[in-house]
């Protein structure tokens, strides 16, 4: 393949280094001057000096493009393009030859290939032919993937016209109505119509989708057969280039037997609140905003309130004592998330203001894996308590041994948040060595080069010297001139020169890329004290952490920060840091077990309101199942193999947060999959908790 210089010597675009280009050319000089042009575009390059020896590099390489050659009389590279379309190998293909033969290239195309170039091609067509090739590409796989993802989508959806005449309907459309693509298209939408539904509802639907916003709601449609059935529908308006509606698209899903489950479900619901009126013992239920929503009899008549009380909206906090009332909220939002706690004894207080001891047990309420509320069981204690008054005395010497162990769990757990902090730390040391080593070789490099540019230029000089000396003292000697012509032509003095500079700043930006590592290491192990609470930026430590874990990512993740500016927050930082180091790396590690080919994505985005500065970190990873979400922030817990995780690592970011900051920390995974932690730090400063 000739390749030959392009005339203004640049290139439009920007390639990508880590795409690889084979090259197959029996020619030598031909093969090597093409691999050369492919590395000056910016690409990696490998080659191959034959057809068969390009087949044996597909299983072995991963080659995004083909550059063929096909020359006589052998016809070298046929056999490739053979083999790529009986395989069905989809990769582009760029066929250079020397042959304007119009059959060749007709053949070479109907083979798949994606251009046909005669030699000699210049670097600058070169490069744009593989940038269109692999654009092309990408976009044809793009294409495919969306086409197979409405086909295979489980829901129904159509695309109408701006007068609501089907153009397009996928095969989940079929199977919720009964009519097939080719009986749908053309129809008006119309041919759903039960008359279930009333006029009104669809002069609303109409009205609302033609002034260009979404509707969504529940229709009662008729299928092909004539059965009815209940969807939930959503429905997009598709605008064109002047802003006018040219089309709607419809997502549509059959709910018709959750409907059937929400009636059985009301009668279930009749059903347990017949039985639970049995029971001695009250019984409730509280929704996510803590107001009861259900209580049996018993519950009203110890309490004193009646079912029409509770249906106007009851805060369950006025069941208790008010100085019960704030570890009340505590508690509700720990069950709900799933975090265990001892306590189970509240003084309540009934309508009427007296008051009694109760022991309350409570179980979060769960649907799909999300908790909705809390349902709980109180039993009376009043008589239990005075019994207990009369143990008390004789437990003195037991509370201080209690007391001395809460002491000794305290001491041993701020020991186990250093271990784990210490661990963090020598995880990543091999990473940072090797992020400054990095910098440090180039920089070894650079200086090699300009020790020898330097000496040569030394030489020059020296000869400029000789040759002046000379002239003083003889007059004009042509042939000393014509040797330091040649010595400056030897020595390339222009190119020599203008290295230079690229030389010195190429080291220059080592030597910024050292000291920003080691400004980030420097504000990483800062260390305040465990209860002090300084202004801190958070984009800072986010920043910071992000260049001492690069190691623990790079491979894996491509990083996408999004950050707000913030008002500093007051906080501990190398804790706060700690948090953003377990949360970055446990991203990392949960996209690198998947073993993909491709890096997967975190992205980091910060915010704030008046109230608190917020910060979530999101991967497109695995996600946390939900059977074991509730458990990520308990000591010990991990998914991780043995010996790869302590499973203290988001236990004690927990902590962190939310005991030692009064702020919050919370997990959720998108239906798209992957997880997102979400952390909230108060704006003014949690008091710290004070050492046992």
């Amino acid at each position: 393949m000739n390749v030959i210089p392009d005339s203004a010597g640049t290139l439009p675009y920007a390639p990508d280094k880590y795409t690889t280009i084979l090259v197959v050319d029996a020619d030598p000089v031909s093969r090597n001057h093409t691999a050369a042009s492919v590395e000056q575009l910016g690409y990696t390059s490998l080659m191959a000096d034959s057809d068969e020896a390009c087949i044996e590099l597909f299983g072995t390489c991963m080659i995004e493009l083909l550059l063929l050659d096909i020359s006589e009389p052998r016809k070298t590279g046929l056999k490739v393009l053979t083999y790529l379309h009986e395989h069905s190998i989809s990769i582009p293909v760029i066929i250079v030859s020397s042959s304007s033969d119009i059959e060749q290239a007709i053949f070479s195309m109907n083979l798949g290939a994606y251009a046909y170039l005669l030699k000699p091609v210049s670097i600058n067509r070169l490069g744009i032919n593989i940038r269109n090739a692999l654009t092309e590409f990408e976009l044809r796989n793009k294409l495919m993937l969306f086409s197979a993802a409405i086909t295979q989508l489980p829901l129904g959806v159509v695309i109408t016209s701006d007068q609501g005449i089907i153009e397009y309907s996928n095969p989940g459309f079929t199977a919720l109505s009964g009519y097939t693509e080719a009986e749908a298209k053309g129809q008006s939408m119309s041919i759903l119509n039960s008359g279930a539904n009333s006029k009104h509802f669809y002069r609303n639907f109409w009205e609302t989708i033609s002034a260009g916003k979404i509707w969504q709601g529940e229709i009662v449609n008729k299928k092909k057969n004539g059965e009815r059935y209940t969807e939930y529908c959503i429905v997009c308006p598709i605008t064109g280039p002047d802003a006018e509606i040219v089309h709607f698209i419809s997502i549509k899903q059959d709910i018709t037997q959750r409907k059937k489950e929400q009636e059985a479900l009301a009668e279930s619901e009749q059903s347990f609140q017949e039985l639970a009126d049995l029971l001695l013992q009250p019984v409730f239920e509280i929704d996510l905003t803590g107001n009861i929503i259900f209580s049996n009899k018993a519950g009203l008549d110890l309490f004193g309130y009646t079912r029409s009380d509770i249906a106007q909206g009851f805060e369950a906090t006025r069941l208790f004592a008010p100085e019960e009332r704030l570890r009340v909220l505590q508690n509700m939002t720990a069950r709900v998330k799933g975090i265990s706690f001892d306590n189970h004894e509240y003084i309540t207080q009934k309508k009427d203001g007296t008051t009694f001891p109760m022991l309350i047990y409570t179980e979060p309420i769960i649907r799909r894996g999300v908790p909705i509320g809390i349902r709980g069981l109180g039993i009376d204690i009043t008589e239990r308590k005075r019994n207990e008054e009369k143990l008390l005395e004789l437990n003195q010497t037991l509370e201080e041994r209690v007391r001395e162990r809460t002491q000794e769990l305290e001491v041993t757990h701020q020991q186990m948040i250093l271990q784990e902090k210490l661990a963090s730390i020598g995880q990543l040391a091999a990473g940072l060595a090797h992020e400054i080593n990095n910098p440090v070789n180039f920089v070894r490099i650079n200086f090699a080069t300009l020790r020898e540019d330097v000496n040569d230029l030394g030489q020059l000089v020296r000869e400029y010297r000789s040759l002046f000396e000379n002239i003083r003292e003889s007059g004009p000697m042509p042939e000393a001139l014509e040797k330091v012509k040649s010595l400056e032509k030897k020595l390339n003095v222009d190119a020599l020169l203008n290295e230079l500079p690229e030389l010195f700043d190429d080291s220059r930006r080592g030597f910024e890329r050292i000291g920003t590592i080691l400004s980030s290491m420097r504000n990483f192990s800062f260390q305040h004290a465990l209860d002090q609470r300084v202004p801190f930026d958070l984009n800072q430590g986010i920043r910071d952490t992000l260049i001492i874990a690069q190691n623990e990512y790079r491979y894996y993740a491509e990083v996408d920060t999004r950050l707000a500016e913030l008002p500093p927050a007051a906080c501990n930082p190398e804790q706060i840091n700690q948090v953003f180091l377990n949360l970055v790396v446990n991203c990392a590690h949960a996209i690198a077990s998947q073993k993909r080919h491709e890096k997967g994505r975190i992205i980091i985005e910060t915010g704030y309101d008046e109230e608190v500065v917020w910060c979530t970190i999101a991967d497109d990873g695995p996600g946390i199942p939900p059977e074991i979400r509730n458990r990520i922030f308990e000591p010990f817990f991990t998914t991780k193999e043995p010996g790869k995780g302590t499973g203290l690592g988001l236990s004690i970011s927990y902590d962190i947060i939310a005991n030692k900051h009064g702020g919050t920390l919370a997990v959720s995974c998108p239906p798209q999959g992957g997880s997102v932690f979400t952390i909230r730090l108060p704006l003014k400063a949690a008091p710290a908790p004070e050492a046992s």
